[in-house]
């Protein structure tokens, strides 16, 4: 299911550490899954990742700073802010190097959207994309996003009640409950962004194209795509 928005919390509410400590443990996840990508000089994954980070920096200095304005004394380990991107990367990647760290983690599903939003920001879209496992590169991720404005508009929530094919749903817009079923997804999670998402990569493999019969043909053809 999709996590809430990490600025939901009230940082002066908690009387524990647990929700910063959780953010200063996403905080090198996602710094470790970066270092592999930045090695590979991948600036797609890696933007994606940079924006994660921040958003998970600005939950995590506004939660030390609700719980010292309320006398909490802070653990060690816990930095009074969070480093930044850049230095978490510098500190990190050296040890990724030398296998002392592992890069290979799935990538970290980002807590991005609020459970009422249904348009996703491009941003949004991006992070739910490398949660799914989208490659980043040309004819994979870049096309998909293209798709998808067309589709659904980002509307987490679109449907079509006159497909054929059982109705199309979410992101997407799959083929319910088929493309579900075959992928090995529930469909019970059919608006689930990153589920979707999974869901399309699956089926974006198993056809080796997006366009033609079966696929996404009407916005494969308004944008060239194959």
């Amino acid at each position: 299911a999709v996590a809430t928005s990490l600025a939901a919390e009230d940082p002066g509410r908690s009387k524990s550490w647990d929700y910063v400590e959780t953010q200063h443990d996403e905080l090198r996840s996602i710094a470790v899954q970066a270092c592999r990508f930045n090695a590979e000089s991948n600036t797609t994954v890696l933007t994606v990742l940079r924006q994660d980070y921040a958003r998970t920096a600005a939950a995590y200095d506004s939660g030390v700073r609700g719980r010292l304005s309320a006398g909490l004394a802070r653990p060690q380990g816990l930095g009074v802010a969070a480093p930044s991107f850049e230095s978490s990367l510098e500190r990190l990647c050296p040890e990724v190097e030398r296998g002392n760290l592992n890069a290979s983690l799935e990538p970290i599903p980002p807590a991005f959207v609020d459970s009422g939003t249904d348009i996703l920001s491009w941003d949004e879209l991006d992070a739910a994309a490398l949660a799914a496992g989208w490659p980043m590169e040309p004819g994979w991720w870049p096309e998909m996003r293209q798709i998808i404005q067309c589709e659904s508009g980002r509307n987490r929530f679109a449907y079509n009640g006159s497909d054929p094919n059982g109705g199309s749903y979410g992101l997407t817009q799959l083929n319910g409950t088929q493309h579900f079923d075959k992928s090995g997804e529930s469909f019970d999670l059919r608006f689930d962004p990153v589920v979707n998402l999974r869901v399309a990569l699956w089926l974006r493999t198993v056809r080796g194209h997006f366009g033609g019969s079966g696929g996404w043909k009407i916005c494969s053809e308004r944008y060239g795509i194959q």
